[in-house]
């Protein structure tokens, strides 16, 4: 007996991802942490799970959003 396996298209791709939340931080004047929690709603993801797809200048926006609200902590870098 075969089984047929059925794909798993993931929820949201890290390319829908940013172009929606870059149009909600755009267009709807939300903050990047904003347009996230409200696409996680959307889609009923939990946030922890949409962290993992979060990289390269969103991951960015994202901490220097943050930490300008100083939800995390500045890093600065100094030269010698």
């Amino acid at each position: 007996m075969m089984t047929d396996e059925i794909p798993i298209k993931p929820v949201i791709t890290f390319d829908e991802l940013r172009m929606k939340v870059e149009k909600f931080v755009q267009t709807d004047e939300m903050s990047y942490t904003e347009a996230i929690i409200d696409i996680c709603k959307d889609k009923d993801i939990d946030p922890e799970d949409i962290a993992k797809i979060i990289r390269g200048p969103l991951k960015d926006k994202l901490e220097a959003e943050a930490m300008e609200l100083n939800i995390i902590k500045r890093t600065t870098a100094y030269l010698l």
